[in-house]
């Protein structure tokens, strides 16, 4: 059985170019689809003659009970699908009528095969977003879908979310595609984000290296050697958005780095942000919080510190005593040091980029 929205809009173009009717009947043979609407609905003889015969049939102009024309049978692979009618008034051309009927076949194929792929496309995509979102465990019907996707979703995986900054060209969905293998998924997140899961096999490292390379400009949250994608996805992007908060300079973000900061930036202890939170609101013009960073991240590596922040040397005594006087913590202690740095990420996970 073929469906008719697809042959309507086959005869649709079809009778652009055709100067005699042509009508789609069913294995039945009543007519489906037509350019005359009026057929539409009645049993065609020519059809069903060609159906039975499984071959072509054509009418005369003198024939007093069927109009003139040829039947030719449709079919889509191996299988009859109904029959093609063409009417004409002069003596029938079969030869036209078969060519037509192979035309038709063809982009009835052509559509088919083209919606189906949409559809099953369509389903693949839905069936990931529930995957990504899924926070319970997989059933064995849940599994059995993503089987019958080509989707293995069980067994250990490494997730990367891949992000570009505003100043970064994107590396492009094709470049990444080139790089996975076919059990490997890339899923778009939004228009600078996408979504990596990979399996990890015996060509992993050498798959993950050349993905890390190939966004070396974008900043990207990754978790091993998990199960559950949805674990993995919330695990890559905390690493991710908080990361590039409290590592601007680098580009990968690992969940196993980052996993004290994540716990930290969580921590539920009223008030240890407020240290960082004064430095960053009334030191802003003298980049106290910048300077406290820079010193925490370079181990207080004096050189460095004026390199990164484009100070001299000078101005940094000045700039540790105001740190000192604002939040009450030296640098040069290292359990000051460890609080303030605890104090930074708490506030970052707070206030994120909107500090």
């Amino acid at each position: 059985m073929f469906e008719n929205r697809i042959m309507y809009e086959i005869v649709e173009k079809l009778q652009e170019g055709l100067s005699f009717p042509i009508s789609i009947c069913d294995v039945s043979g009543r007519v489906m689809v037509s350019t005359d609407s009026s057929s539409i609905g009645n049993m065609n003889l020519l059809a069903i003659k060609a159906l039975n015969i499984n071959g072509r049939v054509f009418s005369s102009p003198d024939n007093p009970v069927q109009k003139a024309g040829t039947a030719v049978p449709l079919t889509l692979e191996g299988h009859r699908i109904g029959a093609v009618v063409v009417e004409q008034s002069a003596s029938p051309d079969s030869c036209a009528a078969e060519l037509l009927a192979k035309t038709i076949e063809m982009l009835y194929q052509e559509i088919f095969l083209s919606r189906k792929q949409q559809n099953r496309s369509q389903e693949r995509d839905q069936f990931l977003y529930e995957w990504l979102h899924l926070q319970s465990g997989y059933t064995d019907s849940f599994i059995k879908r993503g089987e019958l996707l080509g989707i293995q979703i069980t067994g250990n995986k490494t997730v990367l979310v891949m992000e570009r900054g505003p100043e970064h060209v994107f590396v492009s969905s094709s470049v990444l595609l080139n790089l996975l293998n076919e059990e490997d998924i890339l899923l778009p997140l939004s228009s600078n984000q996408f979504l990596l899961i990979l399996r990890e096999n015996e060509h992993f490292q050498r798959k993950y290296h050349r993905l890390l390379s190939a966004g070396s400009q974008c900043h990207t949250g990754i978790c091993s050697g998990q199960d559950h994608l949805h674990t993995a996805y919330q695990a890559a992007m905390e690493s991710l958005t908080l990361g590039r908060l409290i590592f601007p300079d680098q580009y990968v973000h690992d969940y196993e780095q980052m996993k004290l900061a994540i716990a930290l930036s969580r921590l539920d202890l009223p008030g240890l942000e407020d240290a960082f939170a004064r430095l960053a609101d009334k030191g802003k013009t003298a980049q106290l919080a910048e300077t406290a960073i820079a010193y925490i991240q370079l181990n207080g590596d004096i050189r460095k510190i004026c390199e990164k922040l484009h100070i001299h040397r000078n101005s940094i005594p000045y700039r540790l005593r105001r740190i000192q006087e604002l939040c009450g913590k030296n640098l040069t202690d290292s359990y000051d040091l460890l609080y303030l740095y605890a104090s930074m990420i708490r506030y970052a996970g707070l206030y994120g980029e909107n500090r």
